[in-house]
């Protein structure tokens, strides 16, 4: 299939009203409930870094609270780091768990290439998508097993913390859905996007956004419209 022409896809108009809110409802106080004791006996079990996920009176987690973990991180500490990853999959994970007793064992099974491979993409996530996602998703294969684009990106979007011009967004199977059938992006795919498609459609977004910045005369950040694209 030919690629779509991205310069012909129009924001979908429930999306534009949904930009009508406040940012700070629909991006910080995006809250998802968490498995926390799971993630805090499964991490100990691994013998891994970066426990406790959170204390166990917490049983939730927002974009808000990731943004704060971003703006707060250390990133030459290796346990920081994994804390730091393990939060933004509890968060992407809610209380669908699947995968990622698998994604522990793989960060278990070499945690110097893990932390070497998230540090790079968090470095570069503030200004180049393309190397960001290179840096998790190299020559389109996970650089640590069980990471795939879905959480890869999430990695991405939450080292921005909360910037609005953060260039890096989330894409994962819900997002492409919309974009599919609501947007009629009809080259997408449904996952495993290599480099370019991740940079097309971080492009898409952001020309969508400097639309309607301009249109509601204020800044909208991509992730107001992906956070639509999740779940419209």
């Amino acid at each position: 299939m030919a690629p779509t022409d991205l310069s012909r896809l129009q924001l979908p108009r429930a999306c534009r009203e949904a930009l009508a809110k406040p940012r700070s409802e629909r991006i910080n106080g995006h809250t998802i409930p968490i498995a926390t004791t799971w993630w805090n006996a499964e991490i100990a079990a691994a013998h891994l870094p970066g426990a406790p996920v959170a204390s166990p009176d917490i049983t939730q987690l927002s974009r808000g609270d990731l943004f704060k973990d971003a703006a707060n991180l250390d990133a030459d500490s290796d346990e920081e780091l994994l804390r730091f990853l393990w939060r933004v999959l509890a968060w992407g994970s809610g209380m669908k768990l699947r995968l990622n007793r698998k994604r522990m064992r793989a960060v278990a099974d070499n945690p110097s290439s893990a932390v070497q491979a998230l540090r790079q993409a968090l470095k570069a996530a503030r200004e180049d998508p393309a190397q960001a996602y290179e840096a998790l998703r190299p020559r389109d294969h996970n650089a640590i097993a069980y990471l795939g684009p879905a959480f890869s990106t999430k990695v991405l979007y939450f080292a921005g913390n909360g910037a609005v011009d953060h260039p890096c967004a989330i894409l994962d199977s819900q997002v492409a859905a919309t974009l599919r059938d609501a947007c009629k992006w009809d080259s997408l795919g449904e996952n495993e996007w290599p480099t370019s498609t991740y940079v097309r459609y971080c492009a898409l977004l952001d020309r969508w956004a400097r639309e309607e910045s301009r249109w509601l005369g204020r800044y909208i950040g991509i992730d107001e419209i992906e956070r639509w694209l999740f779940r419209p």
